[in-house]
C-alpha cells in the first residue's frame, strides 16, 4: 500500500510540473496576434509582436516593386523619433523599427516619405521644433532625411524654414502623372494659414514656388479627383479634436475654396475624435481614398489610436467621410486588370 501511494504521489507531482509549464506558456501564446481582415477605427491595433502600432502623425507609401506598403509615423515610445512598418494588405503590420532617432532634435513630428524612383531614394520630410527665444514650437522648421532603403536607416540631411515661413504641422501630396510632390504646412504665427511649397524634382529641398492658400490651419491630407484637389485641415486645439474643413481648388496651389466639414454624421463635432494626418490613394482600386486620422486623447502616447476611414468623394463633387465601426477594402471597387501579352 505504501509503495502504491507513493506512486500515486509522484504521478501528482508529475501533473503539476506538466500543468505548470503548460500554464506559463499560456500568457506567451495570448499575446500573438490574430491575423486582421478589416479596420476598425479607434480600436487597438497589434503589430506582428502583439504590441500597439506606435506610428503617429505619418503617411502610408506603397513601392510597387517591392508589392509592400510602408507607414511611417512618429514612434512616440523609446527611443523617439520616426518609425516604420511594412504590409502586403493594409490590416496586418510589421515592425521594422525606429527608422530615424530624434536624438537632440526637442521636437520631431508628422514624418513624410516619398520614394525617388530614378535615384531609388527615400526622402523623409518632417517639422523640426524645439525652443526658441523662450517660446515652445519656436523654431517652426521642416526637416528632411534620406534612405536608400525603405526601412532606414534615414540620415538627417537638413532643416530650415521654407522661404523664411514658420512651418510646423506638414502634409504631403504626389502628383501620380508629375511625380512632382508638395508640402503643405502650418506657416507663420502661430499657424495662421497653410501654405503649399513645390519640392525639387529630387525632393531633397524645396522651391520658390510657395503660396499661402489661406486655409487654416493644421493637419493637411490632400486628394485629386476629376481634375479637383481636395484639401483637408483640422483647427488648432492642442491635443483636443475639433471639426474638420475641406477646401477645393483647380490647381494644387490655389485659390482654395472652404466647403465645411466632410465628417457625415459628426455627433461629437470633432472629425469622429481624430485629426488629420494624411490622404492615401490606395492602389488596385478605384477612387480609394483612406482618411489616416490620429486619436490623441489629450497627448501624443505610444498607446494612442488610429482613425483609419474611407473617403467618398459624391457624383456633386462634395468630400464625404461616415464612420464605420469596422469595415475593409471590398467597400472599394477592384481596378480592371490588364491581360497579359
Amino acid at each position: 500500500m505504501r509503495i502504491k501511494n507513493l506512486h500515486y504521489l509522484r504521478s501528482f507531482r508529475l501533473t503539476l510540473i506538466i500543468l505548470s509549464i503548460f500554464g506559463l506558456s499560456l500568457p506567451v501564446l495570448s499575446q500573438q496576434p490574430v491575423p486582421y481582415n478589416s479596420f476598425k477605427p479607434g480600436g487597438e491595433w497589434l503589430d506582428n509582436n502583439g504590441v500597439h502600432i506606435d506610428c503617429h502623425g505619418g503617411n502610408i507609401i506603397y513601392v510597387d516593386s517591392l508589392k509592400t506598403f510602408f507607414w511611417y509615423g512618429e514612434h512616440r515610445g523609446e527611443p523617439r523619433g520616426a518609425s516604420c512598418y511594412s504590409s502586403t494588405d493594409l490590416y496586418n503590420w510589421k515592425k521594422e523599427g525606429v527608422v530615424v532617432e530624434k536624438g537632440d532634435i526637442r521636437i520631431f513630428e508628422r514624418p513624410k516619405v516619398v520614394y525617388d524612383e530614378s535615384a531609388r531614394r527615400y526622402v523623409m520630410w518632417f517639422h523640426y521644433d524645439g525652443e526658441l527665444d523662450g517660446r515652445n514650437y519656436g523654431i517652426a522648421e521642416v526637416g528632411v532625411a534620406v534612405s536608400n532603403k525603405p526601412t532606414g536607416p534615414f540620415v538627417v540631411q537638413n532643416h530650415y524654414r521654407p522661404n523664411g515661413h514658420e512651418s510646423r504641422d506638414i502634409g504631403m501630396y504626389i502628383d501620380p502623372g508629375t511625380k512632382k510632390a508638395y508640402i503643405g504646412y502650418a506657416a507663420d504665427h502661430v499657424n495662421r494659414t497653410i501654405r503649399m511649397v513645390e519640392l525639387s524634382a529630387d525632393y531633397l529641398s524645396t522651391t520658390t514656388n510657395d503660396v499661402d492658400i489661406e486655409a487654416h490651419c493644421e493637419g493637411p491630407g490632400i486628394l485629386k479627383k476629376n481634375g479637383t484637389f481636395y484639401l483637408l485641415t483640422s483647427q488648432c486645439s492642442g491635443w483636443t479634436p475639433n471639426p474638420g474643413t475641406y477646401y477645393t481648388a483647380s490647381a494644387i496651389m490655389g485659390p482654395y475654396t472652404s466647403q465645411g466639414s466632410p465628417f457625415i454624421g459628426d455627433v461629437g463635432n470633432n472629425s469622429f475624435n481624430s485629426q488629420p494626418c494624411y490622404i492615401f490613394k490606395i492602389p488596385g482600386y478605384k477612387d480609394a481614398y483612406l482618411y489616416m486620422g490620429d486619436r490623441w486623447n489629450g497627448g501624443g502616447h505610444p498607446e494612442s489610436q488610429y482613425v483609419f476611414l474611407p473617403i467618398t468623394i459624391t457624383a456633386e463633387g462634395k468630400m464625404e467621410i461616415h464612420w464605420h465601426n469596422e469595415w475593409d477594402l471590398s467597400l472599394f471597387t477592384p481596378e480592371a486588370r490588364r491581360p497579359n501579352r
